[in-house]
């Protein structure tokens, strides 16, 4: 779940929240053994608290949103190290086989010459021989 999401399914929560109690309150009230001008007062009171809480609301959702861009940027600046690093590494893994690439032709160049200087002197050896 990315992290816009969090904070609309935060917001989406917070905003059922006071919905419900919005609603409860209205039906307690409503329900309640009480004159209509007690009823009114109290209503008036809920709606009070109520607009008080939403007038909170978008500085909330503000600050969850910053902290999410703020946990993102510091993400992609890691992944951004990981991908260097990675980079880093491969290149130093390229150098190493290439070194030891140049290293085994080297070997594989002695070793023909060294068997090339082998037959030539066991030809030697039974060309003499033959001679004899």
């Amino acid at each position: 779940m990315t992290h816009h999401q969090e904070n609309c399914n935060a917001g989406l929560t917070v905003l059922s929240f006071l919905a419900g109690a919005v609603t409860g309150a209205a039906v307690a009230l409503l329900v309640a053994p009480q004159s209509g001008r007690e009823t009114r007062e109290k209503i008036a009171g809920y709606s009070e608290e109520l607009r008080e809480r939403c007038r909170h609301l978008p500085d909330d959702v503000r600050e969850h949103t910053g902290d999410a861009v703020d946990r993102s940027k510091a993400m992609i600046d890691q992944g951004r190290e990981l991908i260097e690093r990675g980079n880093t590494l491969a290149s130093q893994g390229k150098e190493y086989l290439d070194t030891k690439k140049r290293s085994l032709g080297s070997a594989i160049e002695a070793g023909r010459q060294a068997m090339a200087q082998e037959k030539e002197s066991l030809d030697q050896t039974l060309g003499g021989e033959e001679k004899q």
